[in-house]
């Protein structure tokens, strides 16, 4: 039988839940209130042999007991309960099965064995499997939260897959505190079936998504680059951000455990991914910030790699231009013109070379932030700036009035990457307080950051999608 596609089962008018329970604990107990929750507007069936009614809805002793037709079912039964579980999914003749209960092939050849004798049913009947071992997912297009976790969700571009739940987690905190947020989140843990390619490719046609972010265990990476060249000549290519563990034989073993994926060890330098539209980062807290970047702001020209660093202190323009050559990024002495129309910008004991020193220019007008930085985008020879330092404190360093001249900057700054088409992000001490010139931050789209290399990180990022997008010209 043709197999279901993943469109199908992520847009169901109607889910079961297979274990759901009154425990609220449990996780068939929180997924089974995020989706009553979450506003799904399909038929729910809650079933639970053993209660007649969960959170106030009345359960059905088994899937072959519900009334109507069932899309989606979520099994999140103790393990010895899953193969009948999908029989009676095979009976009722869902499209899509996600299977949060562990015990399978990450536990060894016994449990690898059976389920592939699972999958292969499945597959009779042309039902997709997400998971075993996995958190569940979330489509906000559908309303769909079916995620063993209370948790906020916020709204945003970037579509997440990643083979770990808790990973999973970590980044929508993330979101939660800077933004933007997510437009899925499919937690795919063993991927016996549906796989992380497969997931790209489905993101790519979404067209709410504009930035693809995930963790994988091992990949095939002929078939990841052969994926995002398909989205580009569809018309459909996202950036592409993924962690891909194995980079030590230490990582290789402890993801045979975690999920049964086999992989091979791909050290930080390894090439296999340059040019394929696909940013590799090798931190966890790299990746949201990264996918944060490629979704707000445009890629740099060309791929160039020529970045300006605006400073309002020295240190920390010795810290960013140390950061952004670590990174594989350039700073280039700025042109004799550009320098010449800095001075007039700052004070005479300004340094004007690049990193820029301003030397006071923006204690006297916070302002200047927004002036130096269009100086640096106007020059041809310049692919981005990175403004580095204390932008957001002036108004808790000096006063009310300087926090307005900041608010102007972080509006200016906004204008300016739309005028220029070049990225400009910002690194400041500040990232985490609750500051005004930061909110207008969000709302211009320029994300900011409190670690320097992590900035740093994110510019490279825009500049390997540059390369990648120009390549194709």
């Amino acid at each position: 039988m043709i197999p279901y596609t993943l469109e199908e089962v992520l847009q169901p008018r109607s889910v079961a839940i297979l274990g759901a329970s009154r425990a609220p604990q449990k996780w068939g107990h929180v997924a089974a209130r995020q989706l009553i929750n979450g506003g799904f507007a399909g038929d729910i069936y809650l079933i639970n042999p053993s209660v007649s009614e969960i959170l106030g809805r009345p359960t059905y002793p088994s899937l072959r007991d519900v009334p109507g037709p069932v899309d989606l079912a979520v099994i999140a039964t103790a393990f010895p309960h899953v193969s009948q579980g999908i029989e009676d999914c095979i009976a009722h003749g869902v499209k899509g099965i996600v299977v949060i209960t562990a015990g399978f092939s990450e536990t060894g050849e016994a449990g690898r064995e059976l389920e592939q004798q699972l999958v292969a049913r499945c597959r009779e009947h042309g039902i997709r499997i997400i998971g075993s071992n996995c958190m569940g997912l979330y489509v906000e297009r559908s309303r769909l939260n079916a995620l063993g976790m209370v948790f906020p969700l916020p709204k945003g571009p970037i579509g997440l897959v990643s083979q770990s739940g808790n990973l999973g987690m970590y980044w929508y905190a993330q979101a939660h505190l800077d933004g933007p947020g997510f437009t899925t989140f499919l937690s795919i843990g063993n991927a016996v079936d549906v796989t992380f390619p497969e997931c790209v490719t489905y993101l790519g046609q979404d067209p709410a998504t504009s930035v693809i972010a995930g963790y994988v265990e091992a990949i095939q990476v002929d078939t990841l680059r052969q994926v995002t060249r398909q989205m580009y000549e569809q018309g459909q290519y996202k950036p592409v951000v993924i962690l891909l563990s194995g980079a030590t034989s230490v990582g290789v073993r402890a993801a045979l455990a975690h999920t049964g994926t086999e992989g091979i060890v791909r050290p930080a330098e390894d090439t296999s991914l340059e040019q394929s539209g696909i940013v590799r980062v090798m931190r966890s807290d790299e990746l949201y910030p990264v996918a944060q970047a490629l979704a707000l702001q445009p890629p740099t020209p060309s791929g160039g790699r020529r970045i300006a660093i605006v400073g309002d202190g020295g240190g920390s323009s010795v810290a960013s231009g140390d950061a952004v050559t670590l990174a594989g990024l350039e700073v280039p002495i700025l042109s004799e013109e550009t320098q010449q129309i800095l001075r007039t910008q700052m004070p005479p004991r300004a340094t004007a070379t690049n990193p820029i020193d301003v030397a006071g220019a923006t204690d006297e007008d916070p302002l200047a932030f927004s002036l130096i930085t269009e100086t640096c985008l106007k020059d041809p020879n310049i692919d981005g700036v990175i403004v580095t330092g204390l932008f957001g404190g002036y108004r808790m360093l000096l006063s009310e009035d300087f926090g307005k001249r900041e608010e102007e900057a972080a509006r200016e700054l906004g204008r300016l990457v739309r005028e220029y088409k070049k990225p400009v992000l910002v690194q400041t001490v500040y990232a985490r307080h609750d500051i005004p010139a930061l909110h207008i931050l969000q709302e211009e789209k320029i994300p900011y950051y409190e670690s320097v290399e992590i900035t740093c990180r994110a510019m490279k990022a825009l500049a390997e999608v540059g390369a990648f997008l120009a390549q194709q010209l």
